[in-house]
């Protein structure tokens, strides 16, 4: 499956913006287009990609081959970059990676005065096992001890979800704790937090949790703990 949403990135864009490949489906192609007057040249890389509590840990691999690792596109053209799995996922859930591209930067013109802005743009790969996967999110919210409330959500699936929006509120109340936040991916048996600092959740006994995911809509609503 392929998300077919172009991202930009100031002098190109990459389709898809999401790859997911499988073992029926082990390659995918990235279309990417420089949308300035003058050549660009982009390197690409592929490092497994995983979640340490508080922030991406992105390791090397090379488990994913490209074709080409870097390539000069030409003014108002686009390049295809080839991916194809080395080794399909034979474990109990989906892999992460993300490709990297990096725009090489290019020697000045005569008489350049000013800042060269150097692009880098990731994209998350999804690698999906022979056998059937899908996301199960739960939902904590703790009191913390000076007050606070820590809300906590758990992926114990086998797949991988994407929270593109997300509003926090009281049980019966449309103004929001949280809300605007930014879209997050929680991978397979990982969690994402956020710290509530909001005089009304510190004194709140439940909490109300609606958005809209890559799986379909959130609504929750869950005690407060302590």
């Amino acid at each position: 499956m392929i998300e077919a949403i172009a991202s930009w990135a100031g002098t190109f864009t990459v389709t898809p913006v999401r790859v997911q490949v499988s073992a029926s489906r082990p390659n995918a192609i990235l279309q990417i287009a420089n949308r300035e007057d003058e050549p660009v040249t982009l390197q690409a890389h592929v490092v497994a990609w995983s979640f340490d509590g508080q922030k991406d840990v992105l390791v090397d691999s090379d488990e994913v081959m490209l074709n080409p690792p870097i390539a000069i596109i030409g003014g108002h053209q686009t390049q295809a970059i080839r991916m194809g799995l080395r080794k399909l996922n034979d474990g109990p859930q989906e892999r992460s990676y993300r490709l990297i591209l990096e725009e090489v930067p290019q020697a000045p013109k005569p008489n350049f005065i000013g800042i060269r802005t150097i692009i880098k743009m990731s994209i998350p790969i999804f690698v999906s096992p022979k056998t059937a996967i899908a996301p199960r999110l739960s939902w904590q919210a703790v009191k913390m001890s000076d007050s606070r409330v820590k809300l906590i959500a758990i992926n114990q699936g086998s797949a991988h979800i994407q929270i593109k929006s997300m509003d926090v509120t009281g049980p019966d109340s449309v103004q929001a704790y949280l809300k605007s936040l930014p879209p997050t991916y929680i991978l397979p048996n990982q969690q994402r937090e956020w710290v509530i600092d909001d005089e009304r959740a510190r004194v709140a006994n439940r909490m109300r949790i609606t958005g809209v995911t890559d799986a379909g809509a959130l609504h929750e609503t869950i005690d407060i703990t302590r």
